[in-house]
């Protein structure tokens, strides 16, 4: 409880503040953007949950993650959470090792400010100006059941300069009949980006997002855009494995363009 509040504390100041930031204004709400390399990873599992909400005479399902109370998931339910961002994002992990998913989301577009420091990686100001006209392209509807962050009059708008040259996900045990540390990218499809946008890293532009109908859903399909590292992507796995339950370690790893490979670790029940 401490820690939310310090967190909801924080975001609540520096809210008010960080509309004094650099933002592209159009219409009722304007973009903050968030430029930052990627030289860090952090992993966490979650749960997918859909549950069934009547407005009026309509109903709808709302489909979200959650975290795990207690470190145990049906497989069909299994989210593999990703997150990407610089140096600080460990350290932001190490001073908060109890928040979860939504938390670091939240927390790290103004960590950097907390600590009195600045960003200084560069803005790729013509691809901002395309990240916001495709979230402008969307349909209202869709935008009125997005993030509660398309409420406000400043949306912190993360994106990452840093090339993916390789991305895998393997297992430290045996899943699918296959021996441990052995690539489960043809297991995993990707459930969400976050952002909904992919970049290119050679053109340095925008190939996929709100505005597209499709979905990126296979690994193999995403890393052959040559993308940039995504701030945030979740994955599930396609089918259950014959090893249930089994209780493994998955360990995502990133390799940038930039030569340097990422990787990090969790640990779950699958059921």
């Amino acid at each position: 409880m401490k820690i939310r509040y310090i967190l909801t504390t924080l975001l609540a100041i520096l809210g008010t503040s960080s509309c004094k930031e650099k933002g592209d204004e159009i219409g009722n709400y304007s973009f903050e953007f968030l430029p930052r390399e990627c030289t860090q990873i952090i992993t966490l599992p979650l749960r997918y949950t859909e549950r069934p909400i009547t407005i009026g005479d309509k109903h709808f399902i709302t489909k979200s993650a959650e975290e795990l109370n207690d470190g145990a998931v049906e497989a069909e339910q299994f989210i593999l959470w990703v997150m990407t961002g610089e140096d600080d994002l460990k350290e932001l992990r190490a001073e908060f090792p109890n928040i979860k998913n939504r938390n670091y989301e939240d927390s790290y577009e103004n960590y950097y400010r907390w600590k009195g420091r600045k960003l200084t990686t560069p803005h790729m100001l013509a691809l901002e100006r395309q990240l916001d006209q495709d979230h402008r392209r969307r349909s209202s509807s869709a935008r009125s059941l997005s993030s509660g962050k398309a409420f406000t009059n400043l949306i912190p708008w993360e994106y990452r300069v840093t090339g993916v040259k390789d991305f895998r996900i393997i297992s430290l045990s045996p899943l699918f009949g296959l021996p441990a540390e052995t690539s489960l990218n043809d297991y995993f499809s990707i459930y969400e980006f976050k952002p909904r946008q992919i970049i290119s890293s050679r053109t340095k532009t925008l190939l996929w997002g709100y505005s597209d109908k499709g979905k990126i859903t296979r690994i193999g399909q995403w890393l052959a855009m040559s993308p940039m590292a995504p701030p945030i992507v979740l994955f599930r796995l396609k089918s259950r494995p014959q090893e249930l339950p089994i209780k493994t370690k998955f360990v995502t790893i990133l390799e940038t363009t930039a030569g340097t490979t990422l990787r990090d670790t969790l640990e779950v029940q699958l059921r």
